[in-house]
């Protein structure tokens, strides 16, 4: 506490006041006292400016003690309180203490010595809890932090839930568009290779050669179409997992010379 320290000495007696401010000035201790004879006059002042403690008369005019640290309390004023009484009585005390004072001194034992290690014990303990008081603020934002990111976590991952099954959606619909459209494209396919393939044979009259490669391509394009429905099929049956995939040999160069006749 090498800073100086600012005190509200609160009492209406001269003679208290002036041994108190004895003692302070032969104290170790850095100390701006300011005074005040009245309750009314201590509140004033501890609106208008910020003090280290207060050092309190029990008895006071208009005011005890024991009711102006409840009052002060009660408004929110949390720096260290000391009570000065007159008399060492243990009630009195005991009553001070439950009120929210932080100590109290009997005016006889008031001195240089004991005046500091008054002020240091309650100053040191008033900084304690203030630092405690500070790190419950700080764990109960980082909390409410944690909580905060949690439900916007939980919000993220039911957006993400609701967009997987709008996907999951859109994937049956495909696929059930996918079907259809191949089984209903397969239906007048069918009939133009049946009727492709009954002109190759001829069985209904004769082709010269130029009419019978025509017809020929027409049965193979068409069977090439099939195929790309089957493979449609195939694929709208691969994104539901049902189809199983099998591998065999083939000809490429029957595949090149297929893809040639296509493309003349």
């Amino acid at each position: 506490m090498a800073k100086d320290l600012c005190v509200l000495l609160v009492d209406d007696d001269e003679v208290d006041r002036m041994a108190v401010r004895r003692a302070l000035r032969n104290s170790e201790l850095a100390v701006e006292i300011t005074e005040a004879t009245t309750p009314k006059c201590a509140r004033n002042l501890m609106q208008s400016k910020a003090f280290d403690c207060v050092l309190l008369d029990f008895r006071l005019p208009e005011q005890n003690g024991l009711s102006l640290v409840r009052q002060l309390r009660q408004a929110g004023v949390g720096i260290p309180i000391i009570v000065l009484t007159g008399q060492g009585d243990e009630q009195i005390a005991v009553d001070l203490m439950k009120a929210g004072a932080s100590d109290y001194m009997v005016k006889t034992r008031v001195s240089a010595d004991s005046l500091t290690q008054l002020l240091r014990n309650a100053i040191r303990v008033y900084r304690a809890e203030q630092r405690e008081a500070a790190a419950r603020d700080a764990l109960r934002r980082t909390n409410e932090l944690l909580r905060e990111q949690n439900r916007e976590l939980e919000r993220q991952r039911q957006k993400i839930q609701d967009q997987n099954l709008k996907l999951l959606e859109a994937y049956r619909i495909k696929s059930e568009f996918l079907a259809t459209v191949s089984h209903e494209l397969r239906t007048p396919l069918n009939a133009i290779m049946g009727f492709s393939q009954i002109l190759v044979s001829q069985s209904k009259g004769k082709l010269n050669d130029y009419q019978q490669e025509m017809v020929q391509r027409i049965f193979t394009n068409g069977k090439n179409l099939l195929t790309l429905v089957n493979d449609i099929l195939d694929l709208s049956r691969l994104e539901a997992k049902r189809l199983n995939l099998s591998t065999k040999p083939f000809s490429l160069q029957h595949l090149a010379q297929m893809t040639l006749s296509e493309l003349q």
